[in-house]
Parts: C-alpha cells; structure tokens; sequence
C-alpha cells in the first residue's frame, strides 16, 4: 500500500515512463510494468473523480458528501446517457 497525492502519482508516472540513457523505460521492465499499469489504472480513475466533480460543482450540485465512488458511477451513468439534439426549425 502506497499514499500518494494526485500530483506525487503523476510525476512517479511521469518518472517511470521517462526513456533512460538506454533507451528504455519502466514499460520495458516486466517486473515494474504490471504495477505502472496498476498506477496508471488507479490515477486515471481519481482524475475522472475530479473532473466529474469539478463539472457537477460548477453546475450548482454539491459533491462534498458524495463519496468518490458515487461520483465515478453517476459520471458513468451521465456518460451513457443517450443524448441527442433536435433540430430546431430556421
């Protein structure tokens, strides 16, 4: 178990993925490359919670009780919604 900030996850993300002086990286290294993709999963998960949260706040709805699974499952629910437009007559 490791505690990190949005912004430490990003830079050990962006570390790992830096080419080395010989060309490779932690995605070349199959013992590291199971668990960059665990970090990547992980941290693409929590920046879609903020950004869902982010929209519903700006759109008046308060977030601060909802838990971040509540907020990944309404974002996904919002996002399957089938929407369309109906043309509007000129």
């Amino acid at each position: 178990m490791l505690d990190l900030s949005v912004e430490e996850a990003q830079a050990l993300k962006a570390r790992l993925l830096q080419a080395g002086s010989d060309g490779t990286s932690a995605l070349d290294d199959e013992n590291v490359k199971p668990t960059l993709m665990q970090l990547d999963s992980a941290l693409s998960y929590v920046e879609g919670v903020i950004t869902v949260r982010r929209e519903l706040e700006a759109a008046g709805f308060q977030t601060e009780s909802m838990s971040d699974d509540v907020v990944a499952e309404l974002g996904r629910r919002i996002s399957e919604a089938p929407l369309r437009r109906v043309p509007v007559a000129a």
